[in-house]
């Protein structure tokens, strides 16, 4: 398993586990939809992902608590929130919610921790 892939099960498993009450409201979007050089498939399967409501710069994990939306997107070594990252985020800010990048579990457990 990638190391992001750990640390965002990490996070999730966390969630599920330790804070029962909150099942349901953290979960996983499916934006790691990317093509490879000339492979036709995955071109179109990221047309008809768009076409279904798939939009760049979602967060790896959108928790949804007390009427607010708050997005983290899982981040390793020298990855960086991307524009479209940032303008997600913004958007959820503007709406009352929050996100961030998360590096580590243990930011992830003080990031909804303070939400709660």
């Amino acid at each position: 398993m990638k190391e992001h892939d750990k640390l965002q099960s990490d996070c999730f498993m966390w969630t599920w586990n330790e804070k029962p009450d909150l099942r349901y409201l953290l979960f996983t979007t499916r934006n790691n939809l990317t093509s490879q050089e000339g492979d036709l498939q995955s071109k179109i399967k990221m047309g008809m992902m768009k076409a279904m409501g798939s939009v760049k710069g979602t967060t790896d994990l959108v928790f949804y608590y007390a009427g607010r939306l708050y997005g983290f997107d899982i981040k390793i070594g020298k990855d960086r929130l991307s524009k479209e990252q940032l303008e997600f985020i913004a958007a959820l800010r503007a709406q009352g919610g929050g996100g961030c990048e998360i590096r580590s579990l243990e930011q992830f457990q003080k990031e909804i921790n303070t939400i709660l």
